[in-house]
């Protein structure tokens, strides 16, 4: 219950946030997105801990979404771990060290052409995106918007088959695809 209780008040703070008369349309967005993947990491298991890194690295190619995170998500923590949003190209290694990638409409595109050349290149990595087609180009997590509001399908099979593993709780709260 008090971890349900916590993604609740993570909720509110990001609505809390959004309702800022300054901040815009997208950023509104992008901070309540930057909440709910704040909560999937809390709420996810990486099997593969491996990596030594003292950060949980959140990765976007996306500047905006980048720059909205970032204050957003200012001294939060996974794991013990302080998060740290960084900013990627889809070229290269760039995702070794990406515990959870966030793909914007803005980027699909330039991802699903990465990823169809590296399709095994972000084992344990968890992939949210919020275009049509993200979980079937391989990606984990999708938001849409339904009755104004942001919502999210997830598919625990892709997870599980990338090495992580999604608290029920969360599960509850989306729609949850091939089960």
């Amino acid at each position: 219950m008090r971890n349900i209780t916590s993604f609740l008040q993570v909720l509110l703070f990001s609505f809390l946030l959004l309702s800022s008369p300054n901040a815009n349309a997208a950023e509104q967005e992008h901070a309540l997105k930057a909440g709910f993947l704040y909560n999937f990491a809390r709420y996810g298991n990486w099997q593969d801990n491996t990596t030594n890194d003292e950060y949980f690295n959140l990765c976007s190619a996306d500047a905006a979404f980048v720059d909205t995170a970032q204050s957003t998500l200012k001294q939060r923590s996974v794991d013990d771990k302080p998060i740290l949003i960084k900013q990627i190209q889809f070229e290269g290694e760039q995702f070794n060290h990406c515990q959870l990638l966030f793909i914007t409409s803005e980027t699909f595109i330039q991802w699903v052409n990465w990823h169809n050349v590296h399709p095994k290149a972000l084992a344990n990595t968890m992939i949210v995106g919020e275009s049509k087609g993200t979980i079937e180009a391989g990606g984990h997590i999708r938001f849409f918007i339904a009755s104004g509001k942001v919502r999210f399908e997830i598919s625990p099979q892709q997870l599980q088959q990338s090495g992580i593993t999604m608290s029920s709780k969360v599960l509850r709260l989306g729609r949850v695809l091939d089960r």
